[in-house]
């Protein structure tokens, strides 16, 4: 709070036209991305039925239901052929679908077909009868780079409205290689969306959304599918197959940070939301020092000791937690159930 007051009262002491230029050469470069892309972009309407039995969803046991929880209103798509193929995420049209609708840029309404998805890459291929449509152009492979402005387009409650949440590239390589992070906001709306360079080239589609947080929303961090990856399953998905997600080991739900000095162990730099480690009442901070008693000292023992395990065994985990003095620590164990790892 002290920071965002003093940075206010600086700013405050800027001239009116010292601070006018950068911002208003900086919303016209967004607003160029928005027009230009989102004559790509489409709504997509989708009536489903009732939640159907057995649907796993993709995240930790229970965030299937969690999938036929969104908000009404549309949801985007992205164009990818003049003939009417388009691009969503597998997430957006999962479950029992009674039909899908897109609205195309010039307003009309077509009833489309799902074809295959991929669930790895979390994208699905649409096809509606339609032709001339407006393609965005490709972002080459390194021409995005980290730290380089980026925009994710979506389309909002009105079909006819456009969204645009702007951020940065923050990571290459995520997900297997086959995804690159932004800190760019993505949401049940926008997902499906393209996210496309300053100059409105496309990266890839937003996708792999959380569905257990609150309201879909990204928590600073999101992903989007490269199109180069999307590239190698697009004639798979014409024809109608749908790819299956690898099933992935056993899961605890926590990211590891920098080694504490004089302390064995793998320390906690964060506890992800709705994870094994949230409900066990692991707190960031921690250091993970034993596996059913067994010790680890490296994120790589922590994962050869979780990898002989199963998808739902109980394990203990014995940590070490700093005391409110901030000098001594305590040793304590943990019970805490397996779940799938979603990623």
């Amino acid at each position: 709070m002290r920071y965002a007051a003093a940075l206010a009262l600086v700013l405050g002491a800027l001239p009116a036209r010292a601070q006018d230029p950068l911002a208003e050469e900086m919303a016209k470069a967004i607003r160029a991305v928005r027009d230009s892309a989102g004559k790509s972009v489409v709504a997509i309407e989708v009536i489903r039925g009732e939640d159907p039995e057995g649907e796993t969803g993709s995240g930790p046991a229970g965030a299937h239901k969690d999938y036929y929880n969104r908000p009404a209103g549309p949801v985007t798509g992205t164009i990818l052929s003049a003939d009417g193929f388009i691009l969503t995420t597998a997430f957006n049209v999962s479950g029992e679908v009674k039909r899908i609708t897109v609205t195309t840029p010039d307003g009309r309404r077509h009833e489309a077909k799902r074809l295959g998805a991929d669930r790895k890459l979390d994208i699905a291929l649409l096809k509606i009868d339609a032709k001339d449509l407006p393609l965005l152009p490709r972002a080459k492979p390194g021409e995005a780079r980290v730290g380089d402005f980026v925009c994710v387009i979506g389309r909002g409650p009105d079909p006819a409205a456009l969204t645009v949440n702007q951020g940065i590239l923050s990571a290459l390589g995520r997900r297997s290689g086959t995804a690159v992070q932004t800190d760019a906001e993505v949401n049940y709306g926008n997902v499906g969306g393209p996210l496309v360079t300053m100059t409105g080239e496309w990266i890839g589609i937003t996708a792999h959304i959380y569905p257990r947080a609150m309201w879909g929303q990204s928590s600073g961090v999101a992903f989007a599918s490269k199109n180069a990856e999307i590239d190698k399953v697009l004639e798979d998905l014409k024809k109608g197959k749908d790819i299956a997600k690898p099933v992935q080991g056993p899961w605890i739900g926590v990211l590891a940070g920098e080694p504490r000095a004089g302390v064995e162990g793998v320390p906690v730099d964060q506890i992800l939301p709705n994870s094994p480690a949230e409900e066990a009442g692991l707190d960031a901070g921690d250091v993970i020092a034993a596996v059913d008693g067994k010790p680890v000292k490296s994120v790589e023992e922590l994962k050869a000791a979780l990898a002989k395990k199963k998808i739902g065994d109980e394990i203990e985990l014995t940590i070490r937690r700093l005391k409110r003095d901030g000098k001594t620590w305590e040793e304590k164990k943990v019970k805490i159930k397996l779940a799938e790892n979603p990623n």
